[in-house]
């Protein structure tokens, strides 16, 4: 076996999310390795309890964000007890107070992950300060060509040091051929031949769950039965209530908060809607589709890189509930097109985006950084 690592991540939160899904996935997969891993958070969430079960030691670096200064210095102390051979920080907040951490430190191997196209780096001097505060990382890599793209632009990172990995799915939990449906009856109260659209992800603005209940209206004008599972949480959720209320969707919506079944969920809805305003490569988008669920999504982002319209799902320009609403209704009233796109969203998975590509991937990289900066000294020592 190659020689054991010591990897130290930093992410904002330990909530159920993509960024943190992955790192789940990662850590667990780079255990299974023998390699020794450490995490530092800033926000509490419900993956705690995983992380802990994989005895992973955690240590939160603050309770108040970036309002306390403290989160610097403990994670500096965290790096000297710890000695990392790799740091490696998801999101903004982590990437900020890692960084900054990792190069007084002197860690060895510095890399940090975009997960999104997020819009505070088109203001320039949110931007600037963090184009200083990457300065001194080895690679940045990207979820899709979009978001390095999109990174480049705004926050003008160098290209040379930044690498497109795509997201990885578990293919064997989200095969669908061995996945038991989640019962829609007895956990949502939905009769057993309602039309079942699902989307899934948290309640913010760049989701666009606004955009989707309108298209609900029409959708449910033109199929009465129809029913839309809003799965996840966050600071809209009581925004988004009243606005299904107000909409008198309420009889058609409902909102699961956070659920840990999530191929079980998938296996038990007609299709998967992703209406978002902006995006990095969302999880949920590839794990539905390698369930072999039809999708609707909106080309934002790193979506257009996996889906391709009318081939593997289908896409809609953001912002316009009624397009959003008429590919529904297609893959609704089309059982032929439903079967054909999600059998070929599972396809396409399996062929590009296996979470044993995305982590043999990054740990090349690990590797590769860490052999760079040996050789000069290994030069010095031949010299002398």
């Amino acid at each position: 076996m190659e020689d054991r690592l010591r990897l130290l991540y930093v992410i904002d939160s330990l909530k159920i999310g993509g960024a943190e899904m992955l790192l789940l996935g990662m850590a667990r997969r780079y255990l299974s390795e023998g390699h020794e891993i450490r995490i530092a958070y800033f926000s509490e969430g419900g993956l705690h309890k995983d992380f802990e079960a994989l005895g992973i030691p955690l240590t939160r670096l603050s309770q108040r964000g970036l309002k306390d200064p403290r989160a610097l210095t403990r994670l500096v102390n965290l790096i000297r007890t710890y000695r990392p051979d790799v740091i490696h920080t998801h999101l903004f907040k982590s990437d900020l107070v890692g960084q900054i951490g990792a190069a007084l430190t002197r860690v060895p191997a510095r890399i940090s992950t975009l997960h999104n196209t997020s819009q505070w780096r088109k203001n320039p001097l949110f931007s600037g300060i963090m184009r200083g505060v990457m300065l001194p990382c080895d690679r940045i890599i990207a979820v899709t060509q979009y978001v390095r793209d999109y990174a480049h632009q705004w926050s003008h990172y160098p290209l040379s040091r930044m690498i497109v990995i795509e997201n990885g799915v578990d293919t064997i939990r989200f095969d669908p051929d061995h996945t038991t449906p989640l019962d829609r009856q007895a956990v949502w109260g939905l009769a057993p031949d309602s039309p079942v659209i699902g989307v899934i992800g948290r309640l913010h603005p760049a989701k666009g769950h606004d955009i989707l209940l309108r298209a609900a209206v029409e959708i449910v004008r033109e199929v009465p039965t129809a029913q839309l599972i809003i799965i996840g949480d966050g600071e809209l959720r009581a925004a988004l209530e009243s606005l299904s209320i107000e909409l008198s969707l309420q009889d058609h919506v409902v909102f699961t908060g956070f659920m840990r079944d999530m191929p079980g969920v998938m296996a038990a809805l007609d299709v998967v809607v992703f209406s978002s305003r902006w995006e990095g490569l969302p999880v949920t988008l590839l794990e539905a589709m390698s369930m072999g669920r039809p999708v609707v999504a909106t080309s934002v982002g790193g979506i257009p890189d996996v889906l391709t319209h009318e081939t593997n799902g289908l896409l809609v320009l953001p912002d316009n509930p009624a397009a959003l609403a008429q590919e529904v209704l297609r893959i609704l009233r089309d059982v032929t097109l439903a079967g054909r796109l999600g059998k070929s969203a599972q396809e396409t998975i399996c062929e590009r985006y296996s979470a044993d590509v995305m982590v043999q991937r990054i740990m090349k990289l690990y590797r590769e950084i860490l052999e760079a900066k040996k050789q000069p000294c290994q030069r010095k020592k031949s010299a002398s």
